[in-house]
């Protein structure tokens, strides 16, 4: 076993690199000692929060007495313990965020026995999360969430819709002309943006459900449907955690999980919506922690924030077939033969919009 003061040390350097925390849990400890060995854990200490270059942090680990660097920083990549500073920055490395972060990109790797000692680790903590997130609980982690908004602490993640509505600003000053077509809030502009660096690997959600239960989907979205952007995806192609995919074909498969009724839900550098992209998860609330824990009890709503809110545009479109409550959204439901949506119990995701053929719903 790891020494338990050590261990809790890098943790609490994980978190501080996050807008999210991740507590020292005994299940958390335990996936720390299942994935690495005294070494490894003396050398993240050593590495700390600050951005170095690869010459720096190979010097840290020959002054701690080691020869095989090469082989140690193979394996520092794989794990996925480190990673791009930013994408302006990518020649500095950072300690990963415990999760979304390491956790996340390490199990969504090819199939190995530690990589599943890890996620069913972290699943036993998200079990014992739901348990603890329940009322008076849940209220005073949303008041300190609210309060923290009011500072100007941005939330975690954010959510798209698909074909979200335009505005007019008016402008002081011409604007330069560029040639290229923008929605704004589409995930699609994300993806333009990061063009040439996608790749696309598992969803450790949708492989956790596959190895636990030996089921699929209820969507019918692959296991392989994340998304990983710029110079994260560029480090996860290259060590064997995910593929490398055209825009075009980015886009094919936004189509596709669209039309499943997936949400896009897009997480930033640092865990902080006002950074970068750097993921994006087409998520579903059968299989997805952030969605499913959602609806039961396991995360706050204000964990994500959209600028989205659902509204019935044409009541008598309405022909109550339930095709918006496909995802088994627990803001929608039929009375009286119409589609009625409860905003309190909204995310503001979109998808009850998307999948609407009768043009009844707006969001």
């Amino acid at each position: 076993m790891l020494p338990e003061n050590k261990l809790k040390e890098l943790i609490g350097m994980m978190n501080s690199v996050s807008g999210s925390a991740i507590p020292p849990q005994p299940p958390i400890l335990e996936m720390f000692n299942i994935a690495m060995d005294e070494k490894m854990l003396d050398y993240l200490l050593a590495v700390g929060t600050e951005p170095h270059t690869v010459a720096e942090l190979e010097a840290i680990y020959r002054a701690q007495g080691h020869e095989d660097w090469e082989q140690h920083w193979k394996e520092v990549l794989q794990m996925s313990f480190v990673h791009p500073y930013t994408d302006t920055q990518r020649h500095l490395y950072q300690l990963s965020p415990i999760f979304p972060g390491w956790v996340e990109f390490f199990t969504a790797g090819p199939d190995d026995p530690k990589r599943f000692a890890v996620l069913n680790k972290f699943m036993e903590f998200w079990g014992m999360l739901k348990l603890m997130n329940r009322s008076p609980m849940r209220e005073m982690s949303d008041g300190a969430t609210l309060k923290a908004m009011a500072a100007g602490d941005p939330p975690k993640v954010s959510t798209f819709t698909v074909q979200p509505e335009g505005r007019n600003i008016s402008l002081n000053q011409p604007l330069e002309s560029r040639q290229e077509v923008l929605t704004l809030g589409s995930v699609y502009t994300i993806l333009e943006r990061n063009k040439d660096e996608i790749a696309i690997a598992n969803c450790f959600c949708r492989r956790y459900k596959k190895m636990s239960k030996g089921e699929l989907c209820d969507l019918d979205i692959p296991q392989e449907s994340c998304v990983a952007l710029g110079a994260i995806a560029k480090q996860l192609i290259e060590n064997g955690t995910a593929r490398p995919m055209s825009f075009e074909e980015a886009v094919a498969k936004m189509a596709e999980f669209e039309d499943n009724g997936c949400i896009h839900t897009t997480f930033h550098n640092h865990n902080r919506a006002n950074e970068e992209e750097i993921v994006i998860c087409n998520c579903c609330p059968d299989c997805c922690l952030l969605y499913n824990g959602y609806r039961q009890a396991g995360l706050s709503k204000l964990y994500a924030r959209s600028f989205f809110s659902p509204r019935m545009l044409d009541e008598s479109k309405c022909v109550g077939c339930k095709a918006c409550m496909k995802i088994g959204c627990p803001a929608i439901s039929i009375v009286g033969g119409k589609a009625k949506v409860d905003n309190t119990l909204c995310v503001g995701c979109g998808v009850c919009e998307q999948l609407c053929k009768f043009d009844a719903l707006k969001a």
